[in-house]
């Protein structure tokens, strides 16, 4: 109990004393009762305040536990006394215990200093252990803030114990051996990291792709599933070189998800050509050739039916560049004002994503019209395929083009 509070109580217990040992008046009595008022008053409000104090200290547990614990139990112990006497304020001077000549209120008052100590040694522990692990502290936090323990609990508990250890180190005041730690500290979280960014993004779309070779997708479109393959595997590198760059992150997903989308339409379409008889070819390859005569009508007019397929896409490609240049060309000093701009540049480029779906189909029917190649030999018929049909849709932008034969 601190001298002040001694003092305070010496001086009540000195008047009530006096009123003992004469006969007072009632300016006397009056008094008396204030101060006895007065030293209760006082109790109740340190009571309350602790009561308010007490809720948000939980968070220093992990700096010390043991003294978190004293803190703890020396405010029960208060709380107890207090219960005794606040409902009748006489029994704050009655004596506590036969053993000790205390009164309740000098024995609440002491609990209460001694947790006030524990604390402030606790709250300087904090500045201590805050300045020291605040590599750690701040890695934990964003651990926290991905949920990690959710994706890998174990690896999560594991950590989070010798996160605990670093903060034991500074209790003990072995510095040395907390920054020591603090670096093994940091390159198991930053492993648990990459694996819960991993888990987040990727997982899921490799469970996708699972479901796709179920579903016969690499057999019937072998080339468009190792794609995806391909991607997946290009966003696990950019999470293990940069867990952090989000927006690098998630536009690998959205390819990938592209890819999987992909491969699943090309394996229907692969499976439905499978399903045709050789009679059925004609009509399909017919069918083909009316979309892109649709598109060649709606661009220029022009009917190029009597040019192999191929070429046909070639000139509608060169068409829709032109008059993708030339509509620029006559729009652009009116662009900022002229509705009809975003309409023909829609236009156009919903003409190019359509070419681009129909010489897909073709090179699918080529494929499927030869004896089924092996993986290594689909993936360089690929690279040549790609090579003969690709629609240069960059080049497009950029108003160049370049077609291979």
């Amino acid at each position: 109990m601190n001298y002040t509070g001694k003092v305070a109580v010496a001086l009540v217990l000195t008047a009530l004393l006096s009123a003992c040992g004469s006969t007072p008046d009632n300016g006397q009595a009056v008094t008396s009762a204030i101060n006895t008022g007065d030293a209760v008053k006082n109790a109740q409000n340190i009571y309350q305040n602790w009561q308010e104090k007490i809720q948000s200290i939980e968070h220093l547990q992990l700096y010390s536990p043991n003294k978190y614990d004293v803190v703890q139990a020396h405010w029960k112990k208060a709380d107890s006394i207090y219960q005794s006497f606040a409902g009748s304020p006489e029994t704050a001077f009655k004596s506590y215990s036969i053993f000790s000549s205390a009164t309740y209120l000098e024995r609440f008052l002491d609990e209460i200093n001694q947790a006030q100590i524990t604390l402030t040694k606790l709250d300087k522990l904090k500045v201590k252990s805050d300045r020291v692990l605040a590599p750690a502290i701040k890695q934990m936090a964003y651990l926290n803030s991905l949920d990690a323990a959710r994706y890998y609990r174990s690896e999560y508990t594991r950590l989070n114990r010798f996160y605990a250890k670093l903060f034991n180190y500074i209790d003990n005041d072995d510095v040395s051996d907390a920054r020591e730690e603090q670096e093994e500290f940091l390159e198991r979280s930053f492993s648990l990291e990459i694996k819960t960014v991993k888990k987040i993004y990727i997982a899921p779309l490799e469970t996708k792709l699972r479901d796709l070779r179920r579903n016969d997708v690499r057999y019937y479109a072998p080339l468009s599933y190792s794609r995806v393959e391909t991607e997946i595997t290009d966003g696990n590198r950019i999470i293990d070189l940069t867990p952090r760059n989000f927006k690098a992150i998630d536009k690998k997903v959205i390819e990938i998800q592209f890819e999987l989308d992909h491969a699943a339409h090309i394996a229907l379409e692969v499976k439905g050509l499978r399903d045709r008889s050789k009679d059925d070819y004609e009509n399909f390859i017919l069918e083909i050739e009316n979309k892109l005569l649709r598109i060649s009508r709606a661009l220029d007019n022009q009917d190029l039916r009597n040019q192999p397929i191929r070429s046909q896409a070639k000139l509608i490609t060169e068409g829709v560049l032109s008059a993708r240049k030339s509509n620029f060309i006559q729009t652009q000093p009116y662009y900022a004002d002229d509705k009809n701009n975003d309409t023909s540049i829609e236009q156009v480029t919903a003409l190019t994503k359509l070419v681009e779906a129909q010489k897909q189909q073709i090179q699918q029917l080529r494929l499927e019209a030869k004896p089924a190649p092996s993986i290594d030999e689909s993936v360089a018929t690929q690279q040549n395929g790609n090579a003969e049909l690709e629609i240069p849709i960059n080049a497009a932008k950029n108003a160049e083009v370049e077609i291979s034969e």
